[in-house]
């Protein structure tokens, strides 16, 4: 195992994170109509459609649901999803589905339009067991449905595997905006507050952002866009830039202990420590290689020994 001296976030932002000059390109864009996303993907605006008052989104989207499949019977023009322990049926243009041969009521049938198949998106996606979170302040519908994989992880002992299903769970927003990083990043980093597994910060670029798990959901509580002016800051003290704009609360973090990862995809890589107010810019970080099948399943959070003392 090697040792990876972690470089100040100044140093980070300067060199990986390529942060750009113009601060104006950073503002949190405003949604154009209605976006849905499902398990963590946003859909494309060519699958979703805002009919009646109700989102309707394309069949094909569902795969990110995950364990499903589909069939079109062009006799019948009827679509039949199919999950673990759920068949559904509906017919075009019919206000009445069936669920494992239940008749059931739709507000709005499902239809064709611009040759796909349209079909209600809080129906199917709560029919399938999955949920629906809708924030009329940025138009987003998040549909989410944990895998039964990350549903046993997350309430695992070991905080690494917990850790990992937490940064995998379906994200749901309920502030006002959702701020976007200006660009990819050379490396994601994640805090997790000692010996806990129910909230973490991520920072990917030039945004920050500090999620709580409930109910098998990360939910968005707080944001922020990271400037490239030095700055020290009280709560968060292991950033040190300016936040230009801030969406959301945020708890008290300023005498907490935090276990800290930074994964590095270039060479597939955690690098990982503990850090507090004091020794946050001096830790010396230890490195280990992300096991391949651990990979699959973004499964990047590794095992602190340190963080159980």
């Amino acid at each position: 195992m090697m040792k990876l001296v972690l470089f100040s976030f100044a140093v980070l932002c300067s060199t990986l994170l390529n942060l750009p000059t113009n601060e104006v390109a950073a503002e949190a864009q405003s949604p154009k109509g209605t976006q849905v996303v499902v398990n963590n993907n946003y859909l494309d605006s060519n699958d979703i459609l805002n009919k009646n008052n109700q989102v309707f989104f394309s069949l094909t989207s569902l795969k990110s649901l995950g364990g499903l499949t589909f069939a079109w019977n062009n006799t019948t023009k009827q679509v039949t999803v199919k999950g673990s322990d759920t068949n559904l049926k509906l017919t075009m243009n019919k206000k009445v589905a069936h669920k494992n041969r239940t008749l059931v009521s739709l507000s709005t049938g499902p239809f064709i339009h611009n040759g796909k198949t349209m079909i209600p998106l809080r129906f199917v996606a709560e029919a399938l067991d999955g949920s629906v979170t809708w924030n009329q302040k940025t138009q987003t519908a998040f549909v989410s449905k944990p895998s039964t994989k990350l549903l046993t992880d997350v309430k695992s002992s070991e905080l690494s595997t917990a850790r990992n299903a937490a940064i995998n769970l379906p994200r749901v927003s309920k502030l006002t905006e959702y701020f976007e990083p200006s660009m990819e990043a050379a490396s994601l980093q994640y805090y997790f507050p000692k010996n806990t597994k129910d909230r973490f910060i991520e920072v990917n670029n030039n945004v920050i952002r500090y999620y709580q798990i409930t109910k098998n959901t990360a939910y968005l509580k707080w944001q922020a866009f990271i400037s490239e002016k030095a700055a020290t800051q009280d709560n968060l003290y292991f950033i040190n830039r300016s936040f230009t704009k801030e969406n959301g609360s945020l708890p008290n973090f300023k005498d907490r202990t935090f276990a800290n990862f930074r994964w590095m995809p270039h060479i597939t890589s955690t690098g990982y420590g503990l850090i507090n107010k004091e020794n946050w810019n001096d830790v010396v970080f230890k490195e280990t290689e992300v096991p391949h099948t651990d990979l699959k399943e973004n499964y990047i959070i590794v095992d602190t020994p340190e963080d159980n003392n």
